[in-house]
Formats: structure tokens, C-alpha cells, sequence
């Protein structure tokens, strides 16, 4: 990997500016926790990967875009971002109930996240199912390098993360913890792992990489925008009431964090991704972290009293 290829600069240069803007802001904007998050989950668990992660046992998949794909990508991309802004549709009886409101949600998000971009690139330009990410390559090293880094990177988000906090203050029972984490993993192996992970690595990163000719331009470039994806959620519907930002956090401090603080996690997801060629790893991880974030919500949302 090259890392003075030109998006990874100016990339660099993005989270630079937004680092300055953070500094002047940091008596609203929580400093420390962002710089945190990049160190361990960014530089940290990063690095960790090329010990951890087997490296696909051929060549790369990713073949280069064609304009016409990258366009079809690109517009795509905007639909996304439209829709993020605005609430997701859901029958107004389904409101207010905590499963048919998850849900409602997952289907929605499988439908615009992967069923649909899937559809495109297999119809249009017959997109190979291991250019899109679902390839094995190395099984047993993927599940033994994602049962590693689930419990390194989980237990972090166990010790500081914002949405554990009931846990570390002991609200729950530990059977109540167990059947917590074990809902909360089931349901984000869709929510989260399946949906965010096709979408932002294979095919984003994917049309990307294959675009640019660069794996870090396309890593960083992805990275970025599965950052600032949180943005609108965060902003407009309070995304983050128990996290760093508090209940009311500014459009920029929203914006900030997700670049400081959400596409570090993006690098670590990305190198994932390119050294394994596959969508397992990254689902199986990504989905127990945010798991660990989960468990409160889901037992009270069950009501596993």
C-alpha cells in the first residue's frame, strides 16, 4: 500500500482541518474522546489487523470501475444521503413497540443498503459475488482474527464506551447482560454487520478502490463517508443523548465527531476488509462492538427483568 496516493492526503487534510475546528471548539466538543478513539480503535486496532487478519490467498478481487459504474455509485451514493435526513418509513401502530420497530428498521435498511445497490451491480455490469465481498478465502483465520478483535475492541467499548455505562454501574444482572448481548449480536448481525458493512466496504470501498486503482485512497475515501453517514442521525435525531455530545449537539460538533471520531473506525473496518477480501470478518466484529453498545437497549427494550 501506498500512502501518498492523492484521496488519502486529502483526506488527511479533512481530518486535520476538522482537528483544528475541534481544538477551537473544545469547550462543546468533547476533545479528548475523539483523539482517544483514534488512537486505540484508529492507529491501534489498525495496526493490529495486519498481525491478526490473514491476508487473502490470491490476488484481489477488485477489479477495476468502469465511469458508468462509478456514476451509478456515485448517484446511489446522493439517494443515501437523502434519505438519511428524513425519518425512516414505519407504519404508525408500529411505533413506540420495540421489535416491530427494530423490525420495520432492518428491512428498510436491507432493502436500500444491500438489496438494492446488489441488484444494480449484478444486473448491470454482472459484478462478480466475490468482487462485492462474498468470498471465504481463508475461513478458519478470518473466525480466529474476528473472535480476537471482537473481544479486544468490545471490551474497550465495555470499559469507556458511553451506551455500557448501565453495565460498568452494575444495573444489570449478569444473566440479564448475557441474553442482552446475545439479542443485541443476533439483531446486528443485520442492522449493522450485514447492512453497513456491505454497503460502506463492499461496495463503496469496493467501487472505490477498484475506480482510483489505490486500496488506501479507496479505504480513506470510504472511511469518510461511513463517518459522516452518522452525521444526520446524530443531529437531526438526537442519535447521540447518552453519548459524547449530550442530547443537543451542534450540526458541527455532529459533523466533527464523525469525522474524528467514527472514521478512525472506518480505517480499522477497511484494512479488514482488503486483507481478507471478505465481508465475514467485518460483520462478525462490527456486529459484537455495537453489541456491546446494545445490550441496555435491548434488555429494557425486551423487557428481560
Amino acid at each position: 500500500m501506498r500512502f501518498d496516493d492523492p484521496v488519502a492526503l486529502a483526506y488527511a487534510g479533512i481530518y486535520a482541518a476538522a482537528l483544528l475546528l475541534a481544538v477551537w471548539k473544545r469547550r462543546t466538543f468533547p476533545l479528548q474522546d475523539a483523539i482517544t478513539v483514534t488512537l486505540v480503535v484508529g492507529f491501534g486496532f489498525t495496526a493490529l489487523v495486519y498481525v491478526l487478519a490473514p491476508a487473502y490467498p490470491g490476488a484481489p478481487a477488485v477489479a477495476g470501475a468502469s465511469p458508468a459504474e462509478m456514476l451509478f455509485t456515485l448517484l446511489y451514493l446522493g439517494l443515501i444521503a437523502g434519505l438519511l435526513v428524513v425519518a425512516k418509513p414505519l407504519p404508525r401502530v408500529w411505533k413506540g413497540h420495540f421489535v416491530k420497530e427494530r423490525l420495520g428498521v432492518g428491512l428498510y435498511k436491507l432493502l436500500i443498503f444491500v438489496l438494492l445497490p446488489l441488484a444494480g451491480l449484478r444486473l448491470f455490469w454482472q459484478t462478480s459475488w466475490a468482487n462485492l465481498g462474498f468470498a471465504l478465502g481463508d475461513l478458519r483465520g478470518q473466525l480466529l482474527a474476528a473472535l480476537l478483535l471482537a473481544l479486544l475492541l468490545g471490551g474497550f467499548n465495555l470499559l469507556v464506551g458511553s451506551g455500557a455505562a448501565p453495565i460498568r454501574s452494575r444495573q444489570f444482572s449478569a444473566r440479564q447482560v448475557s441474553l442482552g448481548f446475545g439479542l443485541a449480536f443476533l439483531w446486528n448481525l443485520l442492522e449493522v454487520g450485514l447492512v453497513e458493512e456491505f454497503f460502506f466496504r463492499g461496495f463503496l470501498q469496493g467501487r472505490l478502490t477498484g475506480f482510483l486503482g489505490a486500496p488506501v485512497g479507496g479505504i480513506c475515501a470510504a472511511s469518510l463517508l461511513f463517518g459522516l453517514a452518522h452525521a444526520p442521525g446524530i443531529y437531526l435525531r438526537r442519535g447521540d443523548e447518552q453519548g459524547a455530545l449530550g442530547p443537543r449537539p451542534t450540526l458541527l460538533n455532529a459533523v466533527l465527531y464523525s469525522i474524528l471520531a467514527l472514521s478512525p473506525t472506518g480505517w480499522f473496518l477497511g484494512l479488514l476488509y482488503w486483507r481478507t477480501q471478505s465481508l465475514l470478518a467485518p460483520i462478525l466484529v462490527h456486529a459484537a462492538v455495537d453489541a456491546v453498545a446494545h445490550i441496555p437497549t435491548f434488555i429494557r427494550g425486551v423487557r428481560l427483568w
